[in-house]
């Protein structure tokens, strides 16, 4: 068991973890975590990903950019699409 001092981070308390507790979880820097409080104890726990996370993983937003570039361009307008100006 490792004891860590609770800190103050602006108007909220804050809980660094020590690198052996990081690396016994797995956590890293930008990982989403759930944290719930109920009887007095603090759970920490890797949060599910989203189905959104996992359909646009692998990529960086440049590379969806470039992917997807022109394809919002659907020709000109047509029937009751056309408006007069």
């Amino acid at each position: 068991m490792t004891r860590v001092t609770l800190g103050r981070w602006g108007r909220s308390l804050a809980v660094r973890l020590p690198a052996e507790v990081a690396e016994a979880t797995g956590f890293g820097v930008g990982q989403k975590i759930e944290i719930i409080g109920r009887r007095g104890e603090i759970i920490i726990r890797r949060a599910p990903s989203s189905a959104l996370e996992k359909m646009f993983a692998g990529k960086t937003t440049e590379e969806w950019r470039e992917l997807y570039a022109g394809t919002d361009v659907w020709g000109p307008d047509a029937g009751r699409e056309v408006v007069e100006e």
